[in-house]
C-alpha cells in the first residue's frame, strides 16, 4: 500500500484559495496586515488537511527554525514554571515556538542541554543556569560551551556577571523594601532564610537587607542567617533554628520556604504573626491560601518575561541590544506580620 503523501503548503493555499506567500506569512506570525476573515482561511484549511510545516525543510531555506531554547531549574518551582508559561505566549505571538529543558540544578543538564539545542539549530537560548553552574569551577565550562554557540544567549534571573545580557528583578532593593516594612513595623530582630549565596538573587537580596538595617545603625548577626535552598525544607530548617534565638520575624526569600517556616512553627505550636512574623518573596498562589495568608514580594512576571522575549527577538534580528531597566518586586501586604509596641 502506498503511503500517503503529507500535505504541502501549496496543498494549503489551494484549499484557501489564497497564495502560497500569503498563508507563508499567517503561518509564520508575520500577517498583522492581514484580515482576519483571510487569516480564518488559512487555519481551516490547514485544519481540514492535518497539515503540519515541515520545519527541517524551511530552516534550511531560511536558516531559521523559529525555536527558541529554554533551561531553567526545577520547573516544578512555581516562579519557573509561571515565567516559562509566559515566555511561550510571548514568543508564540510573534510566530516563535520554545523547547523547555530542565537542568534540575544540576551542571551536566545545563552542558548536556545547551549542546542539545545548539544540534537543534534553535535560534537562540534563554539560560537560567543551575546553582552547580555558578560554582566559580563549573561557571568556566559553562562559558566555555556558551562561547561556542552561533546563537545568541540571554540569561533570566540568574546570571555570570556581564558575560552576557540578562534579564531580573531589582533584587537588592526589593529586599530593601521587606526590610524597611519589617522595621516600620517594630521588628528590628530579623531572621534571614536565603538560598545559595552563589546566586545573584540570594546575594543582592542580603545586600538590600544589609543595606536598610546599617541605615538604622541595625547588625546582621551571622547567627541570624540561614543558607539554603529555595525549597520547603529549607524553610522548615530555619525555622527550628531560628526559634532557639530572639528573632520576632523571619524574612524568606522564596514562598516555598515561608510555607516550610509556617509548617515546623505551627508543629512547635507557634502562631504567625502572634509568635513569629514571616515574610516570602514571589508571591505564589498559594500563598493567599494559608491560615494567615503571606505577605510576601510579588515578582514583575509579565515584565519579567516581555523583557526576555523583546530582548531575545532583538538579538535574533542583530538589532542594537537595549540592557531592560530592572524593576523590584511588589510589597503585598497580608496577615503575616504583626506590628509590635
Amino acid at each position: 500500500m502506498q503511503a500517503k503523501r503529507n500535505p504541502t503548503i501549496k496543498d494549503v493555499a489551494k484549499a484557501a484559495n489564497l497564495s502560497v506567500t500569503t498563508v507563508s506569512f499567517v503561518l509564520n506570525g508575520k500577517g498583522d496586515a492581514i484580515p482576519e476573515a483571510t487569516k480564518e482561511q488559512v487555519y481551516s484549511a490547514v485544519e481540514r488537511l492535518n497539515y503540519c510545516p515541515n520545519y527541517t525543510a524551511r530552516s534550511l531555506v531560511t536558516q531559521k527554525t523559529n525555536m527558541i531554547g529554554i533551561i531553567v531549574p526545577e520547573i516544578t518551582n512555581s516562579f519557573f514554571a509561571e515565567l516559562v508559561h509566559r515566555l511561550q505566549n510571548g514568543f508564540s505571538a510573534q510566530g516563535y515556538d520554545i523547547i523547555l529543558c530542565d537542568n534540575e540544578e544540576t551542571v551536566e543538564k545545563d552542558l548536556r542541554y545547551i549542546n542539545l539545542l545548539a544540534g537543534r539549530n534553535v535560534d537562540g537560548i534563554i539560560l537560567a543556569p543551575s546553582g552547580a553552574s555558578l560554582l566559580p569551577e563549573n561557571t568556566v565550562k559553562i562559558q566555555n560551551a556558551l562561547r561556542s554557540l552561533s546563537m545568541p544567549v540571554l540569561f533570566l534571573d540568574r546570571y555570570f556577571g556581564d558575560f552576557a545580557p540578562h534579564v531580573s528583578v531589582d533584587n537588592c532593593t526589593s529586599a530593601y523594601s521587606v526590610t524597611d516594612y519589617l522595621l516600620q513595623k517594630g521588628h528590628k530582630k530579623i531572621g534571614v532564610v536565603t538560598g545559595a549565596m552563589r546566586l545573584n538573587s540570594s546575594f543582592n537580596r542580603l545586600k538590600g537587607v544589609r543595606k536598610r538595617l546599617a541605615e538604622d545603625g541595625i547588625q546582621l548577626p551571622d547567627a541570624n542567617i540561614y543558607e539554603g535552598q529555595y525549597d520547603i525544607a529549607t524553610g522548615e530548617r530555619a525555622a527550628e533554628k531560628f526559634m532557639q534565638t530572639d528573632v520576632t520575624a523571619i524574612f524568606a526569600f522564596s514562598d516555598m520556604q515561608a510555607y516550610g517556616i509556617y509548617k515546623k512553627l505551627k508543629e512547635h505550636g507557634k502562631r504567625v504573626p502572634d509568635d513569629v512574623s514571616v515574610v516570602g518573596f514571589d508571591d505564589n498562589v498559594y500563598s493567599v491560601l494559608l491560615d494567615k495568608p503571606l505577605t510576601t514580594m510579588r515578582q514583575p512576571m509579565e515584565k519579567l518575561a516581555a523583557d526576555a522575549v523583546r530582548s531575545m527577538l532583538r538579538m535574533i534580528r542583530k538589532e542594537p541590544y537595549e540592557k531592560p531597566t530592572k524593576s523590584a518586586a511588589e510589597l503585598i501586604e497580608r496577615e503575616s506580620v504583626k506590628k509590635l509596641p
